[in-house]
């Protein structure tokens, strides 16, 4: 880790340390239809009916146990998830312990809206999970399913007490319990019921912030304008690259979470992967040409004036390196209303509104009022 932030302090375009965080997307898969992400009910948005997801997108216990093998004693930890939730692949429990067993510490994030037995909430507690995180958007099943399309909030409770329970009868300090609270205007009067519960249940950390009603693939390149690259600065804009890998459930490898997000899983899309780990190794792919190019990028965005080469890169057009109206067309749950921007469409899920361009955008609205 020390040598990593030496040479993002550097500005090095190669890397000698090892990513710190592996984030693997073992699957990009979920049970919920989330108005907020890829997995959307499309409601005639062409970028969400052009999203490609299908069962064998699964990535196999022995394509990971080869991650972990070459980076087990390098990097120190692992993230099991991207743009699915982690407990629908059927070998997580296994992942987790493969990677404890190889002295890395293990986080997932899930909505938990699973009908998990007992015998399940067992095997999650011992499977050497380090780091438990926990969406939740409401106390109350109407308000929940607003954000959280398809989930039942009954069943997240109840996971988390058993989890909590479980944990504590077995003298467990593993898994650390964080439950994140992503607050709208929808849910906000129900967050006081919800810190007490979360105390009352024994989760370790219990976070709220305000959420965003933007699709993913709203904010893709292409639908904002970019004025041009950012100055270049002391340090690089930007230390996921020097930092962190993601790794997709096929070995295809991204440098973050953040950017493109849309463009990962579409049918027509352009992912700008920077290889593959599966057809090379983490480390070739960690100082690849295409990654190699990501670092320059970030550590000097105006490279992109006099080198074209740079504008195919993943980073290319990212808000943090480059000027663009981004920042001014997102809508903050804090200024919009659910209702401002989604109706409940013909499947029983919310699907954003069409407005009229003549009608303008829908003006935000300061707590409801």
């Amino acid at each position: 880790m020390a040598i990593a932030v030496a040479q993002y302090v550097g500005k090095c375009d190669r890397i000698v340390a090892w990513p710190v965080v592996l984030k693997i997307d073992i699957s990009p898969l979920c049970n919920l239809r989330c108005p907020t992400c890829v997995h959307a009910d499309p409601g005639g948005n062409e970028a969400l009916e052009n999203q490609s997801f299908h069962a064998g997108q699964l990535m196999t216990v022995d394509q990971y146990r080869r991650i972990i093998d070459e980076c087990g004693d390098r990097s120190a930890a692992v993230s099991l998830y991207y743009l699915g939730d982690p407990l629908v692949h059927p070998d997580l429990f296994r992942m987790c312990g493969i990677a404890r067993d190889a002295g890395l510490n293990v986080h997932i994030s899930t909505n938990l809206s699973f009908p998990l037995t007992d015998e399940r909430i067992a095997q999650l507690v011992r499977s050497g999970l380090t780091h438990l995180s926990v969406c939740v958007d409401g106390m109350s099943q109407t308000t929940y399913q607003l954000t959280r399309a398809g989930g039942r909030i009954d069943w997240v409770l109840s996971n988390l007490e058993r989890i909590c329970s479980f944990r504590r009868e077995t003298g467990q300090v593993y898994p650390r319990v964080e439950v994140q609270y992503i607050r709208f205007q929808h849910n906000s009067d129900e967050l006081d019921e919800a810190r007490l519960r979360f105390q009352e249940i024994g989760v370790d950390e219990a976070v709220a912030f305000w959420g965003s009603l933007d699709n993913y693939v709203d904010c893709d390149p292409g639908t904002y304008d970019v004025r041009g690259p950012k100055r270049k600065r002391l340090l690089p804009r930007c230390y996921w690259p020097y930092l962190f890998m993601v790794i997709k459930y096929n070995g295809d490898v991204i440098p973050c979470c953040n950017h493109r997000v849309g463009a990962q899983y579409g049918s027509a899309a352009d992912p700008r992967t920077v290889g593959n780990v599966f057809r090379t190794s983490v480390r070739e792919v960690w100082n690849s040409p295409e990654y190699r190019a990501v670092r320059r990028l970030v550590s000097n965005p105006g490279l992109m004036e006099s080198d074209a080469s740079l504008g195919a890169s993943f980073c290319c057009d990212c808000p943090r390196l480059f000027d663009t109206d981004r920042g001014e067309n997102l809508r903050h749950g804090q200024q919009y209303a659910f209702e401002d921007l989604y109706e409940i469409g013909p499947n029983g899920t919310p699907v954003r509104k069409r407005h009229d361009s003549s009608a303008g955008t829908p003006v935000p609205r300061r707590d409801g009022r």
